[in-house]
């Protein structure tokens, strides 16, 4: 594997905060890909994380996300 420069997980952290805050504020219908602008995006709970994903391009960001 190789791993990622430091800055791209940053970048994409700023990606995919306006999502982040659409699902925090209770708003998952809302959702559109940073990406590709896509929408709806797919919310997943999957062992004890979420999972946002787009069917579109494929992008997505899972962790545990809090508000």
């Amino acid at each position: 594997a190789v791993p990622e420069h430091e800055g791209d997980d940053e970048a994409a952290l700023i990606a995919w905060q306006d999502v982040l805050d659409q699902l925090m504020a209770g708003r998952p219908d809302d959702l559109v890909c940073p990406y590709c602008k896509a929408r709806p995006m797919t919310v997943e709970e999957i062992e004890f994380q979420t999972r946002i994903s787009c069917g579109r391009c494929g992008k997505f960001i899972q962790g545990r996300f809090s508000p």
